[in-house]
């Protein structure tokens, strides 16, 4: 199917637009809508406004709190536990992000346990948004309210979400390196954007409720369903595992065992911490050791990346058009119907 294209300003004006019309006010809109476009322009589809039927869904059938702001539960010197109230993971995520910087800043580091929020969307966006601080960074998040998706090593049924991990590193006078990744094989966005395009996914990534491998991303969404594979087999179901363990009980959120089977939202709990080069006595430091690696990792090599540079280069490919795939914006399209919003010609 053909995709759609618009500029990114465009975009964000009707992701803005559909946002509010939902109940949220310009400033949750805003927030919600330019992550989500932010996503789409790093390349990153399965993050982007794609998500807005879910998101507002959720907020129809009140699972998604509009308006919530972080509740600090607890806080020491270097410490800090929120809870997101199930607001809208962008708008409460990057206020944590901040709280979680600042005591960084002032401790030398700090460690952040988010709980019981909405999608928080993209996490490289935060580490980011850390970087911006001049703060290193790791997160770990777990996906405890929706159904399953990835099947434990051994296994053929959903047991754990894609359960991601990033991790930041500023680089003075040069942009961040940031890894940001499921522990799925792909994220389940991605076979999401794959069903709405009609294409398959790569062989060696799903399952169908058999347990036989699959290209098609129908089966994650028939009944019985089937199962995203974790990544690297064993190792990526542990670190999932770990993951779930240092986000979901360590983090005080609860993890996929007992949020399941009740639950039918995007509930993510989180584990970060912010590291302050300076406190380490690196911070004059690691812009050089940074290049020597990256001259190291490429010398003689053919078009080799460190982490970040892919979105680097979606950003600039996509700076003056957006590509939708027609699925995707067909779902867009009946959304703002239903809301009385203007779709972009």
């Amino acid at each position: 199917m053909t995709d759609i294209e618009i500029a990114p300003e465009r975009l964000r004006a009707f992701a803005r637009a559909l946002v509010a019309a939902a109940g949220s006010d310009a400033a949750e809109a805003a927030c919600v809508a330019d992550n989500l476009v932010e996503a789409n322009l790093t390349g990153h589809d399965s993050h982007g406004v794609g998500m807005l039927p879910i998101y507002l869904d959720a907020v129809k059938r009140g699972k998604l709190a509009l308006g919530a702001t972080p509740k600090v539960v607890s806080e020491t010197l270097a410490t800090l536990v929120v809870d997101g109230q199930q607001g809208y993971g962008q708008t409460i995520m990057r206020a944590a992000t901040d709280l979680l910087c600042a005591k960084a800043k002032h401790a030398g580091a700090a460690v952040l346990a988010l709980r019981n929020t909405y999608h928080i969307g993209r996490v490289g966006a935060w580490a980011e948004q850390a970087a911006a601080h001049g703060l290193a960074s790791f997160f770990v998040v777990d996906v405890a309210g929706v159904d399953a998706k990835v099947a434990p090593f051994g296994g053929i049924a959903g047991r754990l979400g894609t359960n991601p991990i990033c991790l930041g590193l500023p680089v003075p006078g040069f942009p961040p390196i940031v890894a940001d990744m499921a522990t799925s094989r792909i994220a389940v966005g991605k076979v999401r954007v794959a069903f709405n395009k009609g294409v398959p996914v790569a062989p060696g990534i799903l399952i169908d409720h058999q347990g036989k491998p699959t290209t098609d991303p129908a089966t994650m969404y028939t009944q019985p369903s089937g199962a995203l594979l974790a990544m690297a087999e064993h190792k990526g179901y542990a670190l999932s595992a770990l993951i779930e363990l240092f986000a979901g009980a360590l983090g005080g959120g609860g993890t996929i065992a007992t949020w399941q089977p009740s639950e039918t939202r995007i509930i993510n709990n989180a584990i970060a911490v912010a590291i302050d080069p300076a406190a380490l006595g690196t911070a004059e430091t690691v812009a050089a050791e940074a290049q020597k690696l990256e001259a190291w990792l490429k010398s003689g090599q053919n078009d080799v990346m460190l982490p970040g540079e892919p979105e680097r280069r979606a950003r600039a490919k996509r700076a003056a058009s957006i590509p939708i795939d027609s699925g995707n914006w067909g779902l867009l399209v009946e959304l703002a119907k239903s809301l009385g919003v203007a779709v972009p010609a």
